[in-house]
C-alpha cells in the first residue's frame, strides 16, 4: 500500500495512503524516468529467504514491508492499484458481503459465492478508482491471459493498457518493448500469481513451490538484463506470505453447530480470518461460544474495534470506514495459531488447500521490497 502510494505520487497522483519513506528508494523514484513494479503473489520474506537466499532477488532486496490485513491477494492487489488501504477502498477479502447483490461475492472473480454463473458488476460493487487513470505517464498492466479481461481487471486496470501473457518468459521482452515505446516515461505493473497457486495446492515449503521460486529468481535476472538500457526503476514485492496448515487444523463450520447457529449468513473473509455476521441475540456470548467450541484456535474481535484500531489501514478522513460497512461482519476470528475455518455453500467446490494466508503472523504479513535501477541492484 505504501509502495503503491509512493509510485502513484511519482507520477502526479495524490494517494489515500501514506507513501513509502525509504530514502534510497524515494530518491530513485524521483530520478527514474519509468517505473516497473512486479508483484510476486505469495512470495513473502520467509518464502524468499527459504527458496531463493542468493541470486537476483536476494541481491536486490532492500528491506521488509508489511502487507495489508487480512494478508491476502484481494485486499492487497486492490490496495496496490488504488493506492489506498482496505479501510478506504472497501475490498477486505476474497469473500465479501455485497449489499447491492444481497449475497456473498468472490471479490476478484466478481461472481456470487455458490453460483459462479451469477456475476456482479464492478461499478455496483466498488467506489474506488485506480490511480493509473490519473497518472501523468502512460500506464501498462502485464497480466496472465486468464485474468486480463475479467470484470475486476477491467475496473482495477482502467487507465492502463492491459497486456496479456501466456508464459512468464514472455514478460521481460514485453516490458522492454513498452519502455522503448515510451521514452518520456511509463508505469508498468507486472503480476505473477504462480507461486501463490502452487503453494495453495502443495504447500509453500514444498519442492514444487521451491521450483517456482527458483524460476522467479532466474526470471528476475532476465528482466533486469532486458531493462538495463533504460532509465527504469524496477520495484518488486509480494502481496502476502504463507503458512502451511495441517489437515487436523483445517476446521469446518458444519462440525461446530453452536457457532453456525450464531450466524446470519455463511462466512465471509478468508479461511485464516473469517468474518462473522452474528445474530443480534448471540453477539454478547459469541466469543464465549467460539472459545468453548474451538479452544484457543481463534481470538474473537468485534469488527468495529479492529477497524478503529487500524487493522484495515488508515481510516479515511470522512466516512470512517463506510466503504467496509457490512463487509467485515460484526466479528472477526483472528487465528492464534496455524488454523483455518471454512464452511460449505451449495454449488461451491470443497476447499482442500495446504498453503494458506490472511492471518497476522510474520510469515504471512512480512513481504520483501526489491529495487534495481538501470538493471543493477539499488545502492
Amino acid at each position: 500500500m505504501n509502495l503503491a502510494a509512493a509510485i502513484a505520487g511519482r507520477f502526479g497522483v495524490e494517494a489515500a495512503a501514506p507513501a513509502l519513506d525509504d530514502p534510497p528508494v524515494v530518491e530513485a523514484l524521483r530520478r527514474a524516468t519509468s517505473v516497473v513494479s512486479v508483484l510476486f503473489d505469495g512470495l513473502g520474506e520467509r518464502q524468499l529467504e527459504t527458496h531463493a537466499p542468493r541470486g537476483a532477488l536476494a541481491q536486490c532486496r532492500v528491506r521488509s514491508l508489511d502487507s495489508v490485513f487480512p494478508s491476502s491477494t484481494a485486499p492487497a492487489v486492490t490496495s496496490f492499484v488504488a493506492a489506498a488501504s482496505p479501510a478506504t477502498h472497501g475490498n477486505p477479502a476474497w469473500h465479501v458481503w455485497s449489499e447491492s447483490a444481497h449475497a456473498i461475492i468472490r471479490s476478484l472473480p466478481m461472481d456470487v459465492r455458490g453460483d459462479r454463473t451469477r456475476t456482479v458488476r464492478a461499478g455496483d460493487t466498488w467506489t474506488w478508482r485506480p490511480w493509473a487513470e490519473r497518472a501523468r505517464v502512460p500506464a501498462f498492466a502485464v497480466l496472465p491471459r486468464e485474468i486480463a479481461e475479467t470484470e475486476y481487471s477491467r475496473h482495477a486496470y482502467a487507465g492502463s493498457t492491459r497486456l496479456a501473457y501466456a508464459r512468464i518468459d514472455e514478460v521481460p521482452a514485453r516490458v522492454a518493448e513498452v519502455l522503448r515505446a515510451c521514452p518520456g516515461g511509463a508505469s508498468v505493473f507486472v503480476y505473477l500469481p504462480q507461486f501463490d497457486a502452487i503453494s495453495h495446492e502443495a504447500g509453500w515449503a514444498s519442492d514444487a513451490a521451491a521450483a517456482v521460486a527458483g524460476g522467479f529468481d532466474r526470471w528476475f535476472a532476465s528482466l533486469l538484463e532486458r531493462v538495463a538500457g533504460f532509465d527504469a526503476l524496477v520495484l518488486g514485492t509480494a502481496d502476502h506470505g504463507f503458512v502451511d496448515v495441517e489437515p487436523r487444523d483445517q476446521f469446518r463450520l458444519e462440525a461446530f453447530a453452536a457457532i453456525a447457529a450464531c450466524l446470519e449468513h455463511p462466512l465471509c473473509g478468508e479461511p485464516r480470518v473469517p468474518f462473522c455476521q452474528v445474530l443480534p441475540q448471540r453477539r454478547e456470548r459469541f466469543a464465549e461460544i467460539v472459545a468453548a467450541e474451538l479452544g484457543d484456535a481463534f481470538a474473537v474481535h468485534p469488527s468495529a474495534e479492529l477497524l478503529d484500531a487500524g487493522w484495515f489501514g488508515v481510516l479515511p478522513a470522512h466516512g470512517r470506514g463506510a466503504a467496509l460497512a457490512g463487509r467485515i461482519g460484526t466479528h472477526v476470528l483472528v487465528p492464534k495459531r496455524r488454523v483455518t475455518m471454512v464452511d460449505a455453500v451449495e454449488g461451491e467446490p470443497s476447499l482442500n488447500f495446504v498453503g494458506m494466508h490472511g492471518g497476522p503472523s510474520d510469515e504471512e504479513m512480512r513481504v520483501p521490497l526489491l529495487a534495481a535501477w538501470r538493471g543493477a541492484a539499488l545502492g
